[in-house]
């Protein structure tokens, strides 16, 4: 009984270890988008955040609602690849991981 035990207590320190080597990798990931003209760059961490949104100054020629669009469109491509970046991940620390986004299903406009 004690060797069962201590197959599961090192199952589970493995685990926690891998568990530990995914989080810290994924804190390190930046994805960063530009966009074809140049005009707007932003970047999102590992965590889903927002870390950086340069504007050019340019962008005062677009009107209100194509850089609105333009934001909310490169910022969702950015959080996909950031989704199939950590789904990546996931499946190489953890095999046995088989879905395609670690956050479930994606929204529908």
């Amino acid at each position: 009984m004690d060797a069962d035990r201590e197959t599961l207590e090192a199952e589970l320190r493995a685990l926690q270890e891998r568990s530990r080597k995914v989080r810290d990798e994924l804190s390190a990931v930046a994805i960063e988008a530009k966009s074809n003209d140049g005009l707007i760059e932003l970047t999102v961490g590992g965590h889903g955040r927002l870390h950086a949104l340069i504007l050019d100054p340019r962008v005062k020629r677009l009107d209100v609602e194509e850089l609105a669009g333009r934001l909310v469109e490169m910022t969702n491509d950015a959080l996909d690849l950031l989704q199939h970046e950590t789904a990546a991940k996931m499946r190489e620390a953890f095999p046995e991981f088989t879905a395609e986004s670690p956050f479930g299903e994606q929204e529908g406009p």
